[in-house]
């Protein structure tokens, strides 16, 4: 490569079985889901970022209004990224609604909050590692043991034949 890219560095080669510019693009092509291709419409990987709103009290306890609406406290300001689908009871992705979450999931913790929809903006997200890392399970304590004491013996050979 004709310059770094930091922790990027990788290339595709021009062309492969399995790997290379040329096994994408089949993929690409032929548009069915399969070991390396997952198809989910667009909307799923969109949300809305809303900014979620707690009100200022006074030493009593009390909420601070100002011009008949609670004041916001900002050292209490949270957000929230809501996505544009839920799963329903079938598995199926249907829309969702900001403020069917807002109730369902901030509500019951924060009952005196609320969310400030001048501030709420939208983003879309492909996050690879959510959809596409599969989990490898770890080695076991025995076989990482028996590793080490066969370096041991071996470091030990090596050692012998240096030192005599």
């Amino acid at each position: 490569m004709p310059r770094s890219l930091g922790n990027k560095r990788k290339q595709i080669p021009e062309n492969g079985e399995t790997k290379g510019i040329g096994f994408i693009t089949k993929l690409y092509g032929d548009f069915e889901e399969g070991e390396f291709v997952k198809i989910r419409p667009n909307d799923f990987f969109g949300y809305h970022r809303i900014t979620v709103e707690q009100p200022q009290r006074d030493e009593q306890g009390h909420i601070i209004k100002t011009k008949g609406k609670p004041k916001a406290n900002t050292k209490l300001r949270d957000y929230e990224n809501i996505p544009f689908l839920q799963k329903d009871a079938n598995g199926r992705l249907i829309p969702q609604s900001i403020e069917a979450y807002f109730k369902r999931e901030v509500k019951p913790h924060l009952p005196d909050a609320w969310i400030d929809e001048k501030k709420t903006k939208t983003g879309y997200e492909i996050n690879f590692t959510k959809y596409f890392y599969e989990f490898k399970p770890l080695r076991s304590l025995a076989d990482i043991k028996a590793d080490i004491l066969a370096l041991e013996a071996s470091s030990l050979a090596l050692e012998k034949q240096v030192l005599l």
